[in-house]
């Protein structure tokens, strides 16, 4: 062995020290960390890794108590988005109700709709007032029955404004029923308000509203069962000191096969023109009045002439047979002067076109 292969003795001093700093650690390592008894691990009762039977009865108590159960039988799966057209029906119905209520009773009264309720027909009959004026009517063809609804407010004022009062007293809330002169009196009403809905629509389905029954207390009435839905309008009018409510009502079930047909507002082009709403906004411009006027005839005259005149003095003027008809100040018609039936009358000859 050459010399080049021999460690020197520092070097040799060097290698033992570092091995024996290694050992230190191990031997720390290992005091930190005991040798596991496997005897102990025999005695456990449970094992370390749980079973898989464990796993699945953990899995069906945690299902159990965290997921609710799906009725599939139930509406609230698929009732989705709006009915905007059932709403426009309702809104075209009061505006038709108010001025029907104005002829009633000779005051101009405002009522508000408000938006759309979709509620359970349980929780919805607990949150009305006992007594209430509840119509019950078929809405032929559609299979069900609907109501609508009118609070013991609303009943009491406007019967009061029917007979020439002006609703100065509250109405008295403390009443338990609705006597035959109030029921005589919102039969008229009512029957005018059917009249109003079965017109309102008409453009999308013919209805025959038929009555079937009335009642006054909330909880006597079943329109469909408990927990089925149902579509609630509420309207109110403000009475001054008071406000009363009126609510259209139907069964979710009922409209149903129409569906889609309320719906069809919600997707309709904004460009697109509702030919109901340009036929009744012809017919209201055929009611506006207008002033229709003509010169039949004139003269000319000089300012001294006119400063001069004084009463009794005679203008010579010269009628003019063929004469223009202004509508609204604007030439509309060129005309005839005459008589008819011995009153002085124009006879037109022709349009003036621009």
């Amino acid at each position: 062995m050459s010399e080049k292969n021999v460690l020197s003795q520092e070097e040799i001093d060097a290698l033992l020290q570092s091995v024996d700093q290694v050992e230190n650690e191990d031997s720390t390592s290992t005091q930190d960390n005991p040798p596991v008894d496997k005897a102990a691990l025999e005695n456990l009762e449970e094992p370390l890794i749980p079973s898989t039977e464990t796993i699945e009865n953990t899995a069906v108590s945690f299902k159990e108590s965290e997921v609710k159960t799906l009725n599939f039988s139930s509406p609230d799966r698929i009732v989705k988005g709006k009915l905007p057209v059932l709403e426009r029906i309702y809104d075209r119905a009061v505006r038709s109700f108010a001025a029907n209520i104005y002829q009633l009773t000779a005051k101009d009264f405002e009522i508000k709709q408000n938006q759309l309720q979709i509620i359970k027909h349980r929780e919805f009959m607990e949150s009305l007032p006992n007594p209430i004026l509840i119509g019950i009517y078929k809405f032929k063809p559609l299979r069900g029955k609907g109501a609508i609804l009118f609070d013991s407010t609303f009943v009491y004022d406007l019967v009061d404004y029917y007979f020439g009062g002006s609703s100065q007293f509250l109405a008295q809330k403390d009443r338990t029923d609705f006597t035959a002169t109030e029921l005589r009196v919102m039969e008229v009403v009512t029957t005018k308000l059917i009249a109003d809905l079965v017109s309102a629509w008409k453009p999308l389905i013919q209805l025959d509203i038929v009555k079937f029954s009335d009642e006054t207390n909330p909880q006597l009435v079943n329109l469909s069962e408990p927990e089925e839905l149902l579509l609630v309008v509420q309207c109110s009018l403000d009475f001054g000191k008071e406000t009363g409510a009126f609510y259209f009502v139907l069964p979710y079930s009922m409209v149903e096969p129409i569906k889609e047909q309320l719906e069809l507002g919600a997707s309709r082009p904004e460009d697109e023109i509702d030919p109901n709403w340009v036929k009744s906004l012809k017919e209201e411009l055929m009611e506006v009045e207008l002033t229709i006027s003509s010169t039949m005839a004139y003269t000319e005259s000089t300012l001294g002439s006119v400063i001069s005149w004084q009463v009794g003095d005679f203008l010579p003027m010269e009628m003019k047979e063929i004469v223009t008809l202004d509508v609204e100040g604007t030439p509309g018609f060129t005309a005839s002067v005459g008589t008819a039936n011995d009153k002085r009358a124009i006879k037109i000859i022709k349009n003036i076109s621009y």
